[in-house]
C-alpha cells in the first residue's frame, strides 16, 4: 500500500511544477505577439450631397403627391424625378459625377 502512496506524491509535484511553469510562460508569449505593427487605411467620405439629395427628393415627391403628377427637382449636384404609376411612386436620384 505503500509504494503505490510513494509513487504518486512525485506524480502530483511534477504535475503541479508542470502547470506552474506552463502559467509562468503564457504572458511572455502574449506579450512577444503583441509587440508587431498594425497597419490601417481608411476612406472618408462626405455624406452632405448625399443628405442634399434625400432632401430634395422628399421636396419632389411632395409635390408629386400635392399636384397629382410627376415631378423634377434639379440641384447642382443631383437631378430626382418621381413618376407616378397606378399604385406606387418611382423615386429615381441621379447623382453628378465629379
Amino acid at each position: 500500500m505503500r509504494a503505490a502512496g510513494r509513487f504518486s506524491i512525485p506524480k502530483v509535484l511534477v504535475l503541479v511544477a508542470l502547470g506552474a511553469l506552463g502559467l509562468a510562460a503564457r504572458p511572455a508569449v502574449a506579450e512577444a505577439q503583441a509587440r508587431g505593427t498594425v497597419q490601417a487605411t481608411a476612406t472618408v467620405v462626405d455624406t452632405r450631397p448625399s443628405f442634399a439629395a434625400l432632401e430634395l427628393a422628399r421636396t419632389a415627391i411632395q409635390a408629386a403627391v400635392t399636384s397629382g403628377t410627376d415631378s423634377r427637382a434639379e440641384s447642382q449636384q443631383t437631378v430626382v424625378t418621381v413618376a407616378r404609376t397606378s399604385d406606387a411612386l418611382v423615386v429615381t436620384i441621379d447623382y453628378a459625377r465629379n
